[in-house]
């Protein structure tokens, strides 16, 4: 490893920290506030969704539906039965677990398309629910006057949302350590190996119906929470939790992020979050924006922003003098199939 890979190794999650720590010193305007800790939001939302869709190569678009769970979780335990907010995200957290689980069952033996319409019914269920027991719920006038977080007699909402910045900022440096630690695992490798190849992964032993249910319900449960904080947030839960707008930006983050790192759909959403804000007077316009940018992107960068920057980050570091990698990569120019082979080995860091 030369220099600058030693440097990216030991110096990534340390700056992260200090860049979430320093991040209400830098934007500090209520406006700015607000877009930060929706972008924060987003790319938790997208993170998450991630595991599955991108990484395990599961079409889900039950995640949607586990993130409103989520949310609803948290303010029916807290508005309609006045529970502690930090109990309620906890409850959250159970819940999109629970949910992911749920809606993996019907799936079991289904394949792609199949799978993509499924996981959509599931949010349709869940939306219909929520309308269903108005007493809990509030039906289609939603749940309004979720307290906010706190600590003590400090409002996470106080001074333009500084604490949500915090918590937000940290819990998107812990959920990319919590996926980096995940895919170094038995269980990230499996994923990897079930996706590239089911039929070989299979018959090496593993199991593919345990281990994309496992899938589910990690990536339910950080969508379960980050509908919990997206409530205690913005302080209401209505049923555009589970609507179509949340599948379609959703997607749009994560592939125009990239799937293939964990930190692709991350920035992706930071990246749609600041355009789909500067676009808010063109109205629905910026919905068909935003899509046909996506489109764009998958046709002329298929690995995203981020596969793009893995390119650029390349190349640098094979012009630093004394690279060990040189003489390596040269030799693996040819044959063609084996620069392909090492090209897949990198797909997911």
């Amino acid at each position: 490893m030369n220099r600058l890979g030693s440097l990216k190794r030991f110096a990534t999650w340390p700056l992260l920290l200090l860049a979430a720590a320093l991040l209400p010193y830098v934007v500090i305007s209520g406006s700015a506030r607000l877009l930060a800790a929706t972008a924060l939001i987003y790319a938790l939302l997208a993170a998450s969704w991630n595991l599955t869709l991108g990484i395990g190569g599961i079409f889900n678009f039950a995640h949607v539906g586990f993130f409103g769970v989520g949310g609803y979780t948290m303010a029916v335990a807290t508005v309609t039965w006045d529970m502690n907010p930090w109990l309620g995200l906890i409850l959250a957290t159970a819940a999109g677990g629970l949910a992911g689980a749920l809606a993996y069952i019907p799936v079991i033996r289904m394949r792609g398309i199949y799978i993509a319409l499924i996981t959509f019914v599931f949010v349709q269920l869940c939306y219909y629910l929520v309308l269903a027991i108005p007493g809990i719920t509030g039906g289609s006038s939603g749940l309004t006057g979720v307290p906010a977080l706190s600590v003590g007699d400090f409002s996470f909402a106080k001074y333009s949302g500084l604490g949500y910045l915090w918590l937000l900022g940290g819990a998107v440096v812990l959920l990319l350590v919590l996926l980096r630690t995940t895919l170094r695992s038995p269980f990230g490798k499996s994923l990897i190996a079930l996706r590239d190849n089911e039929n070989l992964a299979v018959s090496r032993g593993m199991n593919r119906i345990r281990q994309h249910l496992l899938a589910f319900i990690l990536s339910g449960a950080v969508a379960g929470v980050t509908g919990a904080l997206y409530v205690a947030y913005f302080r209401v839960a209505d049923v555009t939790l589970f609507s179509f707008g949340f599948v379609t930006l959703g997607l749009s983050m994560i592939f125009l992020g990239g799937t293939g790192h964990i930190w692709g759909p991350v920035l992706g959403a930071l990246v749609v979050t600041v355009i789909d804000r500067q676009l808010t007077d063109l109205g629905p316009a910026r919905a068909i924006i935003i899509g046909v940018g996506t489109l764009l992107v998958l046709i002329f960068l298929p690995r995203g922003i981020s596969g793009l920057l893995e390119d650029v980050w390349t190349r640098a570091r094979r012009l630093l003098p004394g690279n060990p990698n040189k003489s390596a990569h040269r030799a693996l120019q040819k044959p063609a199939n084996q620069t392909m082979e090492v090209e897949e080995s990198t797909h997911v860091h």
